[in-house]
């Protein structure tokens, strides 16, 4: 019986790419659709009555549905006057597609895309975080000056946007994690301007990556080779002092991810920790859609790709790793598609982040 494999995501996100190449490798078909509602690239219709639901041409349904990074429908071109109730339309359609598309289309879904719109809330996660016995820096989101000098009044704090951004328009100024003391804080009238993230600064020792896929983890480690960990770790990947590691979290920890993964309702997560002074875990957020890949080219023999492969091919949370020991980056980045998605994308760095 032939296995399908369907994947949401714009056509060249490299992580939809080389999941795919190494899905096909395992003799699995793979289908990709940008989002819900250009399901096989052809204009969606529910069907629903009192015996039948589904999404109409879809007779063979996938083993599994990985919920990438899928795109929001756009409006098709109209009148002018008409626009805003086409978008509107347009908007509710999707709405009504995400709520019910575990029902519509009975795959395992990575992740079901309810449950994922709600796990982006920063909030949420920490709430959550919090039921199942998580240790997590104390925070402050919001615009009360009050309670951000409160807050700083224990050391400093981190700065964090809800959101990346970038501004073009400032020749590429982010919103990057930012460093404050009780005597630099901002001014009450920046603070209250736009709702932030603020939390209480760990000493750490480390940053821990956790990559969760069903019932299997891989944690890695990260620091500089001196020892001393970054205030953020994304932007120094390919400093020469940058070190990573696989280690094994503690049983009990372990335990408190699957339960926090369990009551967001993921399958699917890329977790991030810091190791304070005392080397315990700080949790600091979950990305649903995280990336991965990366952990590869820091730690050749970790085995991401052939996990998160064999994951979907399994369309299960308790599933066996696959043996192939070509599924890697290395031997993707040597493939002619990883070649042309290079060229097409213009990426000039060896790794996929």
């Amino acid at each position: 019986m032939t296995r399908t494999v369907h994947i949401l995501a714009f056509e060249d996100d490299p992580h939809a790419a080389a999941l795919r190449w190494a899905l096909e490798r395992m003799d699995v078909t793979v289908e990709l659709s940008s989002g819900l509602a250009q399901w096989q690239k052809q204009d969606v219709a529910v069907e629903i009555g009192p015996g039948h639901i589904g999404l109409r041409g879809t007779s063979d349904v996938p083993v599994s549905v990985w919920n990438r990074r899928p795109q929001a429908p756009k409006s098709k071109p109209g009148l002018p006057e008409d626009q805003a109730f086409l978008a509107g339309e347009w908007r509710t359609f999707h709405e009504n597609l995400v709520a019910t598309a575990p029902q519509l289309l009975p795959s395992f879904w990575v992740n079901a895309p309810d449950a994922a719109w709600r796990a982006e809330n920063k909030l949420l996660q920490l709430v959550a975080a919090r039921e199942v016995g998580m240790s997590f820096p104390d925070t402050v989101m919001g615009t009360s000056a009050g309670a951000v000098r409160r807050l700083a009044q224990g050391g400093r704090v981190v700065f964090k946007a809800f959101r990346p951004h970038a501004w073009k328009e400032e020749g590429g100024l982010s919103a990057a994690t930012t460093i404050l003391d009780n005597d630099h804080l901002p001014d009450a009238q920046v603070i209250e301007f736009c709702p932030g993230i603020y939390q209480r600064y760990v000493e750490k020792t480390a940053d821990i990556r956790v990559t969760v896929a069903g019932n299997r983890m891989l944690a890695v480690r990260l620091l500089g080779h001196s020892g001393s960990a970054y205030v953020d770790w994304r932007i120094h990947v390919l400093d020469k002092d940058f070190f990573a590691e696989r280690i094994t979290l503690p049983v009990a920890l372990e335990q408190r991810i699957q339960a926090l993964m369990a009551s967001l309702g993921l399958v699917f997560g890329c977790l991030d920790f810091v190791v304070d002074a005392n080397g315990d875990y700080q949790f600091l957020e979950v990305n649903q859609a995280g990336q991965f890949l990366f952990l590869e080219d820091m730690v050749p023999d970790i085995g991401v790709m052939r996990m998160v492969a064999s994951f979907l091919a399994a369309g299960t949370r308790d599933y066996s790793v696959g043996q192939d020991p070509t599924l890697t980056m290395a031997a993707f980045r040597a493939s002619e598609i990883y070649v042309a998605l290079a060229r097409r994308l213009h990426m000039d760095e060896a790794s996929i982040a």
